[in-house]
């Protein structure tokens, strides 16, 4: 793999940093500041730079870093990157969604996080990883509940993807409503409303215990629903379709 044969840690940096600005030249002296945070870029950082500038061009072929003063990363025709593809899939998902396409939606959720599942640059510690980590976290999060959500509507089959994502987003988010409130809906549709009815109760101990709220008039509704009884043992249509 490139990355392995990338010069350390700051070889690494530099090419992620390259990459996320890809459309504008980045000026040297901030990468620089990016590559030697905290130290103070000066003395013998210069020369650094441009021993791990020179390794990294090697190494990168043929995906050029072009420019002296300024530097911009190009790809060759057709490349793609993985953060492009993931956010114009969470576009499209979140999109067809709203249409209520939930093939689509399943689909392109499910695209968006085979890629935001892997932690951006595992192993490197720095202030602009961390906020394209939080970034990425951030997408995750949006792709899991819409995925949920497309299984909920795509049938029986979906219902257990439909419940480990919902689980997956209440662990990641234990003070959002959405990971909730999608779980009893997925467990409710598979019959099991007891179980439902301990989540929206964690729910609210939560709530309570961390913010001092209650749940949102929202929620308190579809958990009114969900226990609602229904003469055919089935959960009602109006359940599955939150909006």
């Amino acid at each position: 793999m490139v990355e392995r044969s990338l010069p350390g840690r700051r070889g690494r940096l530099l090419v992620a940093y390259l990459a996320a600005h890809r459309l504008s030249a980045v000026d040297r002296a901030a990468l620089l500041e990016v590559l030697w945070h905290p130290a103070d870029p000066g003395g013998g950082a210069g020369a650094g730079f441009a021993a791990l500038l020179s390794k990294a061009r090697a190494v990168l072929v043929p995906i050029e870093i072009r420019g002296r003063g300024s530097l911009q990363i190009v790809f060759p025709p057709h490349s793609v990157v993985d953060a492009d593809v993931a956010a114009a899939a969470l576009h499209d998902a979140e999109v067809a969604a709203s249409r209520q396409d939930w093939p689509r939606a399943w689909t392109q959720a499910l695209s968006t996080l085979f890629v935001t599942q892997r932690q951006f640059l595992s192993g490197l510690d720095h202030p602009w990883v961390d906020v394209r980590r939080r970034t990425a976290q951030h997408d995750h999060e949006r792709a899991l509940a819409c995925y949920a959500e497309a299984c909920l509507h795509l049938g029986p089959a979906e219902l257990p993807s439909a419940e480990r994502s919902a689980r997956r987003l209440v662990e990641l988010q234990p003070l959002s409503e959405v990971g909730y409130g999608l779980l009893m809906r997925a467990l409710a549709q598979r019959g099991d409303r007891a179980t439902a009815v301990v989540v929206y109760d964690q729910l609210r101990r939560a709530l309570r215990d961390d913010l001092g709220v209650s749940p949102s008039p929202a929620t308190r509704d579809l958990f009114s629903r969900l226990i609602r009884p229904q003469q055919d043992g089935k959960v009602s249509p109006t359940f599955r379709a939150r909006r």
